[in-house]
């Protein structure tokens, strides 16, 4: 352990005086590491770029996903409305969906001419 509280003591000293080589003083290195302290948050904190610049990539997909559920909300309203004052539109879907069929009207059901019939088993 003293061997290397030594080496520390002594990598210390080097950097302290290559510091003072270009001129800096102890209250300029204090300052720096002050400075270096204060960075940090800015860099690597919460309140980062990097943690900002990702809020904001998911607030725009958030956004974009948002303006899809509020198209598809007017096109649902727009389904209610139709069904609130127009008769057409429920016999459309009872048609459609209810197999409705209304008097005086003939019911035809067509085929496809590529659809495999009954007795061809698809393999």
């Amino acid at each position: 352990m003293a061997i290397a509280i030594s080496s520390r003591k002594l990598e210390t000293h080097r950097i302290v005086a290559r510091w003072r080589a270009f001129g800096f003083s102890r209250v300029d290195m204090v300052l720096f590491l002050v400075l270096l302290l204060l960075q940090y948050p800015l860099w690597f904190g919460a309140g980062s770029w990097w943690h900002v610049a990702t809020l904001q990539s998911e607030l725009h997909q958030r956004e974009a996903h948002l303006q899809k559920l509020e198209q598809r909300n007017a096109k649902l309203a727009a389904q209610v409305q139709s069904l609130e004052h127009g008769e057409i539109a429920i016999a459309d879907l009872a048609r459609r969906h209810l197999g409705l069929i209304g008097k005086n009207e003939i019911f035809v059901w067509v085929i496809p001419h590529d659809a495999p019939s009954p007795a061809q088993k698809p393999s």
